[in-house]
């Protein structure tokens, strides 16, 4: 079976790849259990991608993770992207159609990845060959190191527990000059933000939450020449440079 080459360019030479469905590859064995959020994408998009959820909840806006998605693709003229827990592409899918860079977009559930087939493909009216859907696990990266010019890493790791081990993990794919642009929320003295923060982590929707000093903390062990955190409400943003 043939596969997209910016699969055979970007995985490491021991990953069997399959394709699953239409457009969409894994290289997880076919024995793996179903992703939490497999039951939950229609929920999750339906409110996550909501002004008022955000700006009530978090002090953000669905229009801050467009514009740091932008400036995730725009770190670069050319080059691969991975996009790291990629979801439905809810805040991205009109960026990557819009650029010309190669794009994995790479995340657990089979189910997002069906959303984000869907997003692609009414915005474009069909499946864009630049773009590539793979299911995969954040814990177990299969690609190469130093592939990728540009990693986005979206609204997801305060779902991750090993926070600080992946983001050495994350940095390895970069080649020389590479960004790493990431999102999460964090505790920050705001009285609704924080408490539905521990809210979602005691029904283990999230991890223990992260105050913005653990993140902070977390950067710093594996600092580079250039990073840059700044805050919205409840939720960080981080860019940093190889």
């Amino acid at each position: 079976m043939d596969f997209p080459k910016q699969l055979a360019e970007v995985l490491v030479q021991n990953r069997t790849v399959r394709l699953i469905e239409d457009d969409i590859y894994s290289v997880l064995p076919e024995s793996s259990r179903k992703h939490h959020y497999d039951r939950r994408a229609t929920i999750y998009d339906s409110l996550v991608g909501t002004r008022l959820y955000n700006s009530v909840m978090w002090g953000s806006s669905p229009l801050h993770y467009i514009d740091f998605a932008r400036q995730a693709v725009d770190s670069c003229p050319e080059g691969e992207v991975l996009d790291a827990g990629c979801g439905s592409l809810l805040f991205t899918a009109s960026i990557y159609l819009n650029c010309n860079r190669q794009i994995i977009a790479f995340d657990q559930s089979v189910a997002m990845l069906r959303r984000a087939r869907r997003r692609l493909v009414s915005l474009a009216g069909s499946m864009p060959s630049h773009v590539v859907l793979l299911q995969g696990d954040l814990s177990d990266l299969p690609f190469r190191p130093r592939r990728f010019h540009t990693v986005l890493c979206l609204n997801v790791l305060h779902q991750f527990k090993e926070a600080a081990a992946l983001m050495p993990n994350l940095k390895k794919l970069l080649t020389e000059d590479g960004y790493l642009f990431l999102t999460s929320l964090v505790l920050n003295n705001r009285f609704i933000g924080d408490y539905y923060l521990r809210a979602l982590y005691m029904t283990n929707e999230f991890v223990h939450p992260r105050s913005r000093f653990e993140l902070q903390e977390i950067f710093e062990e594996t600092a580079n020449r250039e990073t840059s955190f700044h805050l919205r409400g409840n939720m960080a943003f981080v860019t940093t440079k190889t």
